[in-house]
């Protein structure tokens, strides 16, 4: 639901690809875990207890943001957007959305985990969904209310959650 709420086209696009993969499993008659995917994310990554170093994730567009949650117990982790040369806490219940450059540095007590959501080129390629634009500041102002007027053509798509 955040997605839906901080890159709605992101969310729209991959609520379109997932449905088109589950559609194109059922027609082809394998057995896949497709109608019990749990995300509009067409990746999940289970990271424990590790750094990582400066990285951009691979295989999105540029305009797919990543979705960090950090959990864990008692760790004082700090996680780093390269392009700003910004560090920020990083404790357990933090949520991430990027696009640019980053690393997690070391932390000296607890143990930590980060559930991470991406979405991959290929399968958006695969089943022919766009790529979603970059959100703007214009974005955020009319899902707040403070814009009356979008200058920017934009698809209207019904979306259940």
């Amino acid at each position: 639901a955040i997605t839906a709420f901080i890159t709605p086209e992101l969310f729209e696009a991959g609520l379109a690809a997932a449905s088109k993969v589950l559609s194109a499993t059922l027609q082809s008659k394998k057995t896949a875990p497709t109608s019990q995917w749990p995300s509009v994310f067409s990746g999940l990554e289970l990271i424990v207890n590790r750094v990582t170093l400066g990285h951009r994730d691979a295989g999105g567009t540029s305009s797919h943001y990543d979705l960090l949650a950090s959990f864990g117990i008692g760790h004082n982790a700090t996680f780093r957007i390269e392009d700003l040369e910004a560090e920020l806490d990083y404790f357990p219940g933090t949520l991430v959305s990027i696009l640019g450059k980053h690393s997690v540095g070391p932390w000296k007590i607890g143990e930590r985990f980060v559930l991470a959501h991406f979405m991959k080129d290929k399968v958006h390629d695969r089943v022919e969904v766009s790529k979603p634009a970059f959100p703007v500041q214009m974005d955020f102002l009319q899902l707040l209310g403070s814009l009356d007027t979008d200058h920017r053509p934009r698809k209207h798509v019904r979306r259940e959650i």
